[in-house]
């Protein structure tokens, strides 16, 4: 098939003498019947530039008139009598190429204002052009037709290759891809790429603007890049379109890719080694900083838990998992909401590919020397309603990695009041057991818990809690030994430091106003301390690099200034 942006020269001249030799139309008798609003269906147009036209009456200027696919087309109009008499209604259709023909095809009487007909495919031929009008009678008058409605036909669909190059794939490491397609007829238009072999019905062009997996092909190809989310065997799916919106069968390249070299560490979702901060964008997806608006986001706005449709509504955290990967899980709580969500991570830092898992709630309760103590007598209810502050921990035994693996996570939240730690029990799921790390009082009531990971120069992970009311971060650590930690630190979030030792120390303040959402991820900036981040309403992000000594393990005694 032959593109036709324009008809050849002869052909051109021929059709516009024969419009020219139609006979000028008589004055209309106002009792005749009329013929509005010509349409055709599918509409015409360039699906690469989004454009489309109900009628194209002048076929010969700008990019000429639009395309049509692979299959039937309906011609439809809105036909009236002034004497409200039934009408019939005729199409006609004409082959607007060199000596091309014209047919006729009326419709029954109908009193009915809308009147169509089908113009099917196997009248249309590939790489055609087309025109059709209409008028409507009585039986006694006929009214005028309509303007010539223009289209072209391209009954080709086009084709999609991937290719790559040679070099050793890596999981969690972008690797660049190039996607190809060719079309004879209306040209290529667009493409859609994924890791899953079913593409969903209905995509088109424009979904670029907010799906970095459809892109243009500038002169038939396009380069991108891929993150493969774990080691093994991957595959990268193609799917082309051409202007006349035909699809080509899906392409499919299979690779392998090699296990990360990337050391594993708490806070890292996208398998690359390093900690990722997590927040809400403008739209209430969750996305890190800095990340393409039209990419997929990390967590979508209408998979949050709750009914807000937003992540800027819940409570979400992730640090570690609580199943036996190296990239983070998401663990997220809508206020009230007596269910905490466990998102799993799909190896690339997506969430909500599949829906979220109930993370079940501890009925056994023990106080910080681990004797069992009666759960409703301590605040501790049957499900997560009056839970209002959740933080992935890390492990309360030590974080390092044992052979390159890291140690299951644990939970730190605060119900009623008062804080309570619980470990991972069964894949993707906690202990049945709580421990409550506070007294039988209220006095966490009004902090916020960040978890930076190791921050007091030992091998477990630090507690940092931010007062709502005067926006104090202070610092608090595990002591004793990995078989028998101790939480004595955690007892009173606002103890004097001058008058207990064990009382946390005043890192910084971020006044909760100036500073609406805070939190710690770990190490940001590379010098091996964990930093403190503050981040505004549409999702810009602020860091406050950690200050302190980096070895044996990292001490923070403070923090320089927002980087």
């Amino acid at each position: 098939m032959t593109s036709a942006r324009a008809l050849p020269l002869a052909a051109l001249a021929v059709a516009l003498g024969l419009a020219a030799a139609q006979p000028a139309a008589a004055a209309t008798d106002p009792a005749a019947p009329t013929v509005t609003a010509p349409r055709t269906s599918p509409a015409p147009g360039f699906a690469g530039e989004g454009l489309s036209s109900d009628c194209y009456t002048d076929p010969y200027s700008g990019s000429g008139a639009g395309w049509v696919g692979l299959g039937d087309v309906t011609a439809r109009v809105t036909a009236a009598s002034p004497s409200g008499a039934q009408l019939r209604t005729t199409f006609q259709l004409w082959d607007t190429s060199y000596g091309g023909g014209r047919t006729e095809q009326p419709t029954s009487w109908s009193t009915y204002p809308e009147a169509s007909t089908v113009l099917s495919r196997d009248l249309l031929k590939d790489g055609g052009q087309y025109a059709w009008r209409a008028r409507a009678s009585d039986g006694k008058l006929t009214g005028p037709y309509t303007p010539w409605c223009h289209f072209r036909v391209d009954h080709t669909p086009p084709t999609a290759e991937v290719t790559t190059d040679a070099t050793p794939k890596h999981a969690g490491v972008e690797a660049t891809f190039t996607l190809k397609g060719t079309d004879t007829g209306s040209e290529i238009a667009c493409a859609r790429w994924q890791d899953t072999p079913v593409f969903s019905v209905g995509w088109s062009c424009a979904d670029g603007a907010t799906d970095s997996r459809v892109v243009r092909l500038t002169d038939g190809s396009a380069d991108i890049k891929v993150k493969p989310a774990a080691w093994g065997t991957r595959s990268v799916h193609l799917q082309t379109m051409d202007n006349a919106g035909n699809v080509s069968q899906p392409a499919r390249l299979d690779y392998y890719a090699q296990p990360s070299t990337a050391p594993a560490a708490f806070g890292d979702i996208d398998a690359d080694g390093r900690p990722d901060v997590l927040v809400p964008d403008a739209a209430g997806h969750l996305r890190t900083p800095g990340s393409n608006p039209s990419a997929t986001p990390s967590a979508r706005a209408g998979a949050a838990p709750g009914e807000s449709g937003s992540w800027a509504d819940v409570q979400y955290t992730h640090r570690g998992t609580l199943g036996f990967q190296q990239v983070d899980d998401l663990l997220a709580h809508a206020p009230g909401d007596p269910y905490l969500s466990l998102y799993r991570n799909d190896g690339a830092g997506h969430f909500t590919g599949r829906a979220p898992m109930t993370v079940g709630k501890p009925a056994v309760c023990r106080n910080a020397e681990r004797l069992t103590i009666d759960c409703g007598e301590h605040g501790l209810g049957p499900n997560w309603s009056k839970v209002t502050q959740i933080a992935a921990y890390g492990s309360p035994r030590g974080d390092s990695a044992v052979e390159g693996v890291l140690p299951g996570s644990s939970v730190l939240f605060v119900e009623n009041g008062r804080l309570w730690l619980v470990e991972r029990g069964f894949s993707n799921d906690l202990n049945d057991e709580a421990v409550l790390l506070s007294g039988n009082d209220t006095r966490w009531a009004d902090h916020e818990l960040l978890t930076p990971g190791r921050a007091q120069g030992t091998d477990f992970p630090t507690l940092w809690a931010r007062s709502t009311k005067d926006g104090t971060v202070r610092a608090f650590s595990i002591t004793g030994t990995p078989a028998a930690p101790v939480f004595s630190a955690f007892a009173d979030p606002a103890a004097d430091p001058a008058a207990d030792p064990a009382a946390g120390p005043v890192l910084t303040t971020l006044a909760p106003a100036a500073h609406p959402r805070v939190g710690s991820d770990g190490d940001l900036t590379g010098d091996g301390l964990p930093d403190l981040w503050s981040a505004d309403a549409a999702g810009k992000v602020t860091v406050f690099p950690g200050t302190g000594t980096a070895a044996p393990h990292p001490t923070v005694t403070g923090f320089g200034p927002a980087a």
